[in-house]
Formats: C-alpha cells, structure tokens, sequence
C-alpha cells in the first residue's frame, strides 16, 4: 500500500478555512500546509474548533445541519469543498477513526472487508488478502487469526480500536484523521495505537486531534494549537514543546492557560 508522492507539494494545503454553525464561529481563516506522511498533532482547549477541522478534511462536517464553510481545503487531487467533488471517493482516500471504537455489528472478516466490497472488490482470495495485509498493518493479525468469524463485539476496546484502524486502511486511503483515538483505552491498549501510528507514518500522511499533550509530543511531526476557532501557532513538534513563539502556546502547554 507504500505510494510515492512528490514532496515539493504538500499532501494537505488549506487556505483561509472558515466554518460557523449557523452564526457561531467554529472556525477562522486557517491557514496551513502538511506535507506527505507527516503527523500533524491538533491541540488546544475543548471548544477551539480541533475536531471540525478534522471532520472539513473529509465532508464529515455535512453531517451537521446548518453549516457553512468558506475557503480552500485540497487533499492530493481532491477540491475538497468543491460542488461537484465526488464525496464517496474522497472519504475513501481520507479515512477517519473516531475517540470511540465503532465496529460494525459484523464478524471481525466483514468489518475490514466491508470498504473493499463497497468499491467493486469480488474476488474472495483477494478479499482475505486484503483482510490480512489490514489486519497487519493495524497490529491486530496475530490476536484474532483464527477468530475472523466471531462478532467485532468480542474483542477488547482496544483491539476495537485497531480493527476501526484496519477497517479505514483496507481501501487504501491517502490521509488518516484519528478523533482523539485513545481517549476512551486504557494505557496499554493506547500505548499500543501510539505505536501504529508511528508505524504507519511511512505510508499515509495523518491529523491526529488529542488533548494529551504527552500523546502529541511523542507521535506527531509537526503540532497545531487552536484556540477560539483560530490557528494560533504552528511548527516543528519539538521547537513547539521547547520554545513556542507565541504566549498563549506557551501558557497552553505549562498548564498557565485560562
């Protein structure tokens, strides 16, 4: 699934975003760049707009009744918020993982090889291929090998989790938006996606939105604070934990913030 990109332009590019729910600002006029597999890690207090960016990079925001979104939003080809993009497709290059795992009422098999199948895929050898390489990928093959017909409900929250992550790679997205992805594991099951996401840095570029700064400084590239709907700062990950240019950043991350 490794693809090649040209990393002179950037796998994500937004321009001057801006998106109210009904005539509440979530978010204003962000601006920014993530270049092919880095992780981008979101931070910022509650309310700051961290998850409606994330839900802009894929249409998810639609799913929210009055909303407007102004601006330029591209993903590799996609002009995300073009009239005529062909939503389907790009949630299939843009994949998303929520804060609670959210498997299908399916056997373990089916979830993972439900996206294949949706996009035309027939062949069942290629199909446990695909099932297989995901599985995988999501470190979870080797705990439920001999168990791909039992209920996604009988595994653990975390492997839950990591079946949610092999479902979103089986159709071999471009981007992964991870929704506070461990929030709700425990810290052996998070520390577990922590070191998927690292691993899979080499093959897709991701956005991670996480309110455990400790979370942000060990996974991501690059880090993003918002704050109030705007991007207040952003940059290298260690240059933002070390020596932030701006006050609010600095306040937000010694805990000084109010």
């Amino acid at each position: 699934m490794t693809r090649t990109s040209d990393e002179t332009t950037p796998d994500i590019e937004v321009h001057q975003l801006s998106v109210w729910y009904g005539q509440t600002p979530a978010l204003r006029n962000v601006n920014l760049n993530i270049s092919a597999g880095q992780i981008l890690a979101i931070i910022g207090p509650s309310g700051c707009g961290k998850s409606t960016f994330l839900r802009v990079l894929n249409r998810m925001i639609e799913r929210f009744s009055d909303v407007r979104v102004e601006g330029t939003v591209r993903v590799g080809s996609f002009n995300v918020l073009d009239d005529h993009v062909d939503v389907t497709q790009l949630r299939r290059a843009v994949g998303m993982v929520f804060q609670h795992p959210n498997p299908f009422p399916m056997t373990i098999f089916d979830n993972v090889a439900y996206g294949p199948r949706i996009f035309g895929m027939r062949s069942s050898t290629q199909l446990r291929k695909t099932v297989e390489d995901s599985l995988k990928q999501a470190a979870l093959w080797d705990e439920v090998r001999g168990k791909l017909r039992r209920g996604a409900g009988t595994l653990s929250g975390g492997q839950q989790q990591r079946l949610c992550i092999a479902r979103a790679l089986a159709v071999n997205p471009r981007v992964l938006l991870l929704d506070e992805p461990t929030a709700s594991l425990d810290p052996v099951s998070a520390a577990k996606i922590e070191e998927l996401i690292v691993q899979l840095k080499s093959q897709y570029t991701m956005v991670i939105v996480t309110h455990n700064l400790q979370q942000a400084a060990r996974v991501s590239d690059l880090v993003a604070f918002f704050e109030q709907g705007r991007l207040i700062e952003m940059g290298n990950t260690q240059e933002m934990f070390t020596a932030p240019r701006e006050k609010r950043t600095e306040e937000f991350l010694t805990g000084r913030f109010d």
